[in-house]
């Protein structure tokens, strides 16, 4: 049994190595074969998560046989508890928490067709004028042009009709 802990704590030494040389390849890898498998639904399954808890049993094996008489069985199961309840740690607090910190406040331009703007610029009939959107990244301003043709007021509510190249053609929101 002791070569099995050798084996499962080496594995989680040489996977963190690798993963720290070619981790996006991995990390891209191993979640095509969890969508592939339908696990993408688990999130605890992340491969820190499980790799971590093997890495843990072999290491906890090691320690228990090395430095106590505790039967094998009983090895076993203390170092299966104690990889479910660090893998468990890891889920909670890391895991979790960083994917809550992957969503970006950041936006693409395309995302603001249908938003709601107001004029800082007047928009002339055939020109060019200045629109200020309120993102979650904060307030942002882009040249625009009237979308009809007509135009726009300083102080006028638009709505953003389409992108134009890196222009958005808006039109008076009427409320």
């Amino acid at each position: 049994m002791l070569i099995v802990y050798w084996n499962c704590l080496l594995f989680g030494i040489a996977f963190a190595v690798i993963t720290l040389v070619i981790g996006e390849v991995i990390g891209h890898w191993l979640d095509s074969a969890a969508a592939a498998l339908h696990l993408d639904h688990f999130d605890f399954m992340q491969p820190i998560v499980i790799v971590g808890g093997i890495t843990t049993f072999g290491a906890a094996g090691i320690i228990f046989h090395k430095y106590t008489l505790l039967d094998v069985t009983l090895i076993a199961i203390l170092a299966v508890l104690i990889a479910l309840v660090l893998s468990a740690a890891i889920y909670i607090f890391f895991v979790r928490n960083m994917s809550k910190a992957e969503h970006s406040i950041g936006h693409s331009v395309g995302d603001l067709v249908g938003k709601a703007a107001e004029v800082s610029v007047t928009i002339p009939t055939l020109g060019y004028g200045e629109i200020i959107i309120h993102t979650n990244s904060g307030i942002s301003n882009y040249p625009a042009v009237s979308f009809e043709g007509l135009q726009i007021m300083q102080g006028q509510k638009v709505v953003i009709v389409e992108l134009r190249g890196r222009d958005f053609a808006v039109s008076e929101l009427n409320i």
